[in-house]
Formats: C-alpha cells, sequence, structure tokens
C-alpha cells in the first residue's frame, strides 16, 4: 500500500547534516538555543533559566526544570501514547486541529541530547530569543480568560498539552512552525518548510550540528 510509506517519509525523514559550524554567524549572540529531532519529533529547547514568562506567561510554570522542549503537532496524533497508523494518517492527509507541546526535563542538554536523533545549537541575540519566545505564545489557543488551553497532562506535570492555532497538514508540521518561528528571529531561513530534511539543511547555513542521524 503506496500511503504507508508516504506517512514514514514524512514523518521519518532524515537528512546527513556534518557535526560543525555553519556558515552564517550571528554577530550579537548571546543566547544558544538548540533544535531537535526525535523520530517524528522536531522541537525548540531552551535552558529554564532563558525563559521569560512577561513573553512566553505559561513558561513561569517550568522554572524548575533544567531544559524545555517545545514542538508542535497534531491534537490526536502527538497525544498518543505510541504509534498509530490511522492517526498518522488523518494528520497528514487531513486538516486536523493542533497542539503545543511543552516538556519539562531535569537533565542537562549534554545528557539530553542522547535522546535525540540530530541535535544544532544556534546562538542568538536576547532581542530574537524574545521573539522566538512571542512566536510560542501567539501559537496558543487563549480562552475567555486569557489563559492557554490545557488539552492533557502527563501524571508529574512535566508534560502539558495545549491548544494550538492553526491545522496540522502534510503543508504545515512540526517543522513549519519551527521554522515560522526562527524566521520570526530574522534568521535566514524559508517559512514554507514542511519535512525534516528541508528544515535541517538550512539549519546547517547558521546553526552548529551538535549531533548528526548518522553518528
Amino acid at each position: 500500500m503506496i500511503i504507508i510509506p508516504i506517512i514514514i517519509f514524512f514523518l521519518n525523514t532524515y537528512p546527513t547534516p556534518d557535526t560543525g559550524s555553519g556558515l552564517f554567524q550571528n554577530i550579537n549572540s548571546a543566547e544558544e538555543i538548540f533544535i531537535v529531532k526525535q523520530r517524528w519529533h522536531t522541537g525548540f529547547v531552551f535552558k529554564a533559566e532563558q525563559l521569560n514568562n512577561l513573553i512566553w506567561q505559561s513558561s513561569a510554570q517550568l522554572k524548575n526544570y533544567r531544559i524545555i522542549d517545545v514542538g508542535w503537532g497534531d491534537q490526536d496524533f502527538y497525544q498518543y501514547p505510541g504509534f498509530d497508523f490511522g492517526l498518522a494518517f488523518k494528520a497528514l492527509f487531513l486538516p486536523t486541529p493542533s497542539t503545543l507541546r511543552v516538556e519539562g526535563f531535569y537533565m542537562n542538554m549534554e545528557d539530553y541530547k542522547n535522546y535525540c536523533d540530530i541535535v544544532v545549537m544556534i546562538k542568538l541575540s536576547e532581542v530574537q530569543l524574545n521573539k522566538i519566545f512571542e512566536f510560542i505564545q501567539s501559537t496558543y489557543v487563549l480562552d475567555d480568560n486569557s489563559n492557554p488551553v490545557l488539552l492533557s497532562q502527563s501524571e508529574d506535570g512535566s508534560i502539558n498539552f495545549y491548544k494550538a492555532k492553526g491545522s496540522y497538514h502534510l503543508f504545515n508540521t512540526c517543522n513549519s512552525w519551527i521554522a515560522k518561528g526562527l524566521k520570526q528571529a530574522g534568521l535566514p531561513i524559508s517559512d514554507d518548510i514542511t519535512i525534516a530534511g528541508q528544515l535541517f539543511n538550512q539549519l546547517q547555513n547558521f546553526g552548529v550540528v551538535i549531533k548528526g542521524f548518522e553518528e
């Protein structure tokens, strides 16, 4: 059945980035963030001390963790505890509600990268970092009291799924949200990216590949 390889391609396509420095260097770059890929998940990773709850309001509850992983996905597929081809098909080929996934970790980035397939470090100015926080904040669906709409939470509270703006589909994936956030921060990246290969190949131009898929 041809549809299964297509699903696998879009959810698990990896580039082969070379470990090393990117060509573009941000001159006033005091902050470091990370873009990671784990199977079908692509996300921003921040250090907890970087969070600005005046801009990214719900980040106030994350201060006790050491690093924070943020990503977007299909509302049903992303919250499912395993892998379901039916949900994956619906996520890719039908416009479906989206969710913002926020997870806190007590480990440091050095340990966390062992759980990732790809890790790219990007240097930013404080202004650029805050632009990314503004982007994250703008993707929440808010209730009548201007609070994020919580869809589900892990038992220990470390993973939170929030209702997000926009539909998830083949041409608007987790990679698309990451690219748009970086574009809003003024980084040289296309904002029409859909698959991981496109995203990470462009990240090599201005980021530092800490871990590549083939390592």
